[in-house]
């Protein structure tokens, strides 16, 4: 009897978990959109047409820019709707009311900056045009809310329903981009407790403002070269002073990825047929689903490609037929920490080029998912907000661009008509929005560069290390006006590249940065294109999957001049390794994850010492730099006995780095030894140091064992159980952080594009991931092997699979 019953209950308990599974999966299924059939919008003005092909990839066919731009909203919003909430929830300060106690800290520091006021200033400034376009994007995503029979999946598992879109959420996305790519308040106050910490000679050294491969893109024309000196003494007295190495482990990090791009363009004189062609390749987080959203846009004579942010109304970058262009991330300088300073009688009031005033306040009130909602206190200046940390024991203010309604705006959107690359440059030099590089190729073959967005005029300061600004002597006079930024139109010879370096010399007369991205890449793509002909956009696409590195072969010939025991198994094993290694980040590039490694194990030991002051300053304080490897070198090339770092354990520089070598082979071989690489990669190898049977590294151990990419749903982490299906599988990556195809852990290629304006049949244009943000869609992953293989796929949307026919409601159909 007893066995019966339990033999009832298995079968009922069986028969109920399929019954809620195959509940679950039809309601997920339900909520996927349908892109077929007919749609009535009550606010169109003429019927649009929206084609898809087998990727998902719309073709919006309307009248008017408005009506095309109202299709997208609502076709965007029915791939990508929670994607785009969470976008604009994160610079609102609203993802704890939904997400919980882990997003507090997030939604305090957007609510400080008030990014919510910030975007309702920038609606009310705009001219009319960019209103209309917004207003007529937000009631397309509002009506694809409405055409939802089911919400998508991650709305039923948080339990709330998004609320309607407006103007000012479009600008609240535009603005998580300026913060995303702008931000440099960290450095700013990492730079001002390095002035405060160590001697000006030091900080000279260790943060040069150009690195040598820079140097020989600008011929020299930059400050900073020939690097500075190294300042034994005084790096003598810091190293004398700073105790033993325990003390100061892990203060030292490398710099994180850049979130920049490569991009360039090729004039008639190198291409096979005389065209001009442009290629862009932009640097960002990698997550499901990707950042982009693949489009085609036709209204009027305007038909325009590319990839839009969702919840922008805006080709990012693309072409529309006469004229192609891209974006790089400056790495300038658009942040300013005013320090403040408070008056001794009322610590409510600070010092101001007018006297005393005292602070702004305004109360903000976070609610929290599962907890009580908190409130608490925002000050503001005639500057900014002010942080809730002090720097060097002061309060100070953020002044920043991205906090001024007047330096964001829409403006790229008139590039929709722009015929040539003249034209385009205008466009850029007066838009608002993240400052970036900007190139362009147009279908006469002309090329062009320039900056794009409102770069502070400053005066008084640089803007590198925090200042007081109180009696008037240092601030910003406004933005550098559209007539003073530089522009560059067919050089002599024949292409431009920007990869995030400095693209400006001393003659020029405005600070528009400090600490540029490293030249490597940008080095890399010129030497390839200096001696290219006939180039085609399957060679550009192949150039932007280029591995060689260069950069590593200093750290390769160190590591081999410390290899003298023959009779040592270890040493023998690394020398063949190392020595083998061929110059390329390629998944069978044997010995250069212990390079990687040996390098970043290299920055904490050696640079770290100097460092350690810094601490008495900041307790959190970390160094990076994208110029470290400069002084690196000097140090690791001069060894000095002197500023030897552990002279307790090691009688020579050579014991010393010898001993990091072997170091860096064991947390390789502790790597190999895992079952879970996706968390190694996820600390570039930075976990506790531990013994490793070094057996179990072997001669055929390559970069591709080590170098994952493991793409992630926001989701995932929290619901291990669904990683299957809401991850694209971890796989090995060619590729590396100076490498012309960057890949880091979390960071690389959003997207790979190529395009000559007016012939966009032949373009190339892939990103990770696919289209659509329902994980049952197949639109969910399916151009991610594409991506992770370097497969070219077509810039222009294939052969139609399923159509769309936005209609006007009845009441308001208009005669056309």
């Amino acid at each position: 009897m007893r066995s019966k019953f339990l033999l009832r209950l298995a079968v009922t308990v069986i028969i109920l978990f399929s019954a809620g599974y195959i509940a679950l999966y039809s309601l997920l299924w339900m909520s996927v959109p349908s892109i077929d059939g007919e749609y009535h919008l009550s606010s169109l003005n003429s019927q649009v047409t929206v084609a898809f092909d087998e990727k998902g990839i719309p073709t919006i066919w309307a009248k008017s820019r408005e009506d095309a731009f109202r299709a997208l909203g609502f076709v965007t919003a029915r791939d990508r709707l929670f994607q785009m909430d969470l976008l604009r929830r994160h610079m609102a300060g609203r993802l704890a009311e939904v997400m919980g106690p882990a997003l507090k800290e997030s939604d305090r520091r957007h609510r400080a900056m008030g990014f919510e006021k910030v975007a309702s200033a920038i609606v009310q400034h705009l001219p009319q045009d960019q209103k209309q376009v917004l207003e007529a994007y937000a009631e397309g995503v509002n009506q694809a809310m409405d055409s939802l029979t089911v919400l998508p999946p991650e709305f039923l598992l948080l339990g709330y329903s998004p609320s309607a879109w407006r103007s000012e959420d479009s600008l609240l996305v535009v603005l998580g981009m300026e913060e995303d790519l702008g931000w440099t308040g960290d450095a700013e106050r990492r730079a001002s407790i390095i002035e405060a910490a160590l001697p000006k000679s030091v900080k000279s050294f260790f943060m040069p403002p150009i690195d040598r491969y820079t140097d020989k893109l600008l011929n020299g024309k930059a400050s900073g070269t020939p690097l500075p000196s190294i300042p034994e003494n005084e790096l003598f007295a810091l190293l004398d002073d700073n105790g033993r190495p325990e003390h100061y482990a892990g203060l030292v990090t490398d710099t994180p990825p850049p979130k920049g791009s490569n991009g360039w363009v090729v004039g008639p004189s190198k291409t096979w047929d005389g065209r001009a062609i442009l290629a862009n390749d932009m640097h960002l987080s990698l997550r499901v689903p990707n950042i982009w959203y693949r489009a085609e846009m036709h209204y009027g004579d305007v038909r325009l490609t590319g990839l839009t942010l969702p919840g922008v109304p805006l080709i990012v970058v693309g072409s529309n037929g006469k004229v192609a262009w891209g974006f790089t991330n400056i790495e300038g300088d658009f942040v300013d920490l005013v320090s403040l300073e408070l008056n001794p009688d009322d610590p409510e009031s600070y010092r101001t080029p007018k006297g005393f005033v005292r602070f702004s306040e305004r109360e903000e009130t976070v609610r929290v998912k599962g907890e009580a909602d908190f409130t608490f206190k925002v000050q503001t200046t005639e500057w900014g907000p002010v942080l809730p940390e002090p720097l060097l024991s002061k309060r100070v203010a953020v002044h920043w661009a991205a906090l001024d309604p007047d330096a964001t705006d829409l403006h790229l959107l008139n590039l929709d008509v722009v015929n040539d690359v003249k034209e385009a440059q205008t466009i850029f030099n007066r838009a608002g929005g993240p400052p970036l590089n900007a190139l362009a190729a147009d279908h006469q073959g002309n090329i062009g560069w320039t900056y794009i967005g409102k770069i502070p005029k400053r005066f008084g300061l640089n803007g590198s290390v925090s200042r007081s600004w109180a009696d008037g002597s240092r601030g910003w006079a406004g933005y550098i006006s559209p007539q003073e930024l530089p522009r560059l139109l067919n050089p002599s010879s024949g292409f431009i590249v920007n990869a995030n370096q400095r693209m400006l010399g001393d003659d020029y007369p405005y600070v528009i940065g400090h600490y540029f991205g490293h030249g490597h890449r940008a080095y890399r793509i010129t030497e390839r294109l200096l001696d290219a002909k006939n180039l085609t956009e399957r060679d550009m696409f192949t150039l932007q999957l280029d591995t060689k590195v260069e950069f590593y072969r200093f750290y390769q010939r160190l590591a081999l001049s410390l290899l003298h025991e023959r009779n040592d198994k270890v040493q023998i094993r690394l020398k063949q390794n190392l020595a083998n290694w061929d110059g390329f980040a390629e998944l069978d590039s044997v010995g250069f994850a212990v390079l990687v490694e040996f390098r970043k194990l290299l920055l904490d030991a050696v640079i770290a010492p100097f460092m350690a002051k810094c601490r008495e300053y900041d307790p959190e304080f970390r160094f990076s730099s994208p110029m470290i490897d400069e002084p690196l070198q000097q140090l690791l090339e001069a060894k000095l006995p002197t500023l030897l770092p552990d002279k307790i354990r090691y009688r020579d520089w050579d014991s010393f780095l010898l001993n990091l070598l072997i170091q860096a082979e064991d947390n390789v071989s502790a790597y190999h030894s895992t079952d879970f690489p996706d968390i190694f990669a996820g600390s570039e190898f930075a976990f506790a140091l531990r013994a490793a049977d070094r057996t179990a590294w072997h001669e055929s151990s390559a970069w591709g064992a080590v170098n994952q990419v493991a793409i992630a749903h926001p989701f995932s982490s929290s619901l291990p159980l669904l990683k299957i299906w809401l991850d694209m599988p971890q796989v090995a990556l060619p590729g590396c952080v100076q490498c012309v195809r960057m890949y880091a852990s979390g960071y690389g290629a959003s997207e790979r594009l190529v395009v000559s304006p007016g012939r966009e049949g032949n373009g190339i244009l892939h990103m990770p991931g696919g289209q659509s943000g329902y994980p049952l869609s197949p639109h969910y992953g399916d151009q991610q092997q594409a991506w992770v293989e370097g497969t070219a796929l077509p810039l222009e949307a294939g052969e139609t699979v399923y159509r769309l026919e936005l209609v006007p409601a009845p009441a308001q159909l208009k005669q056309d």
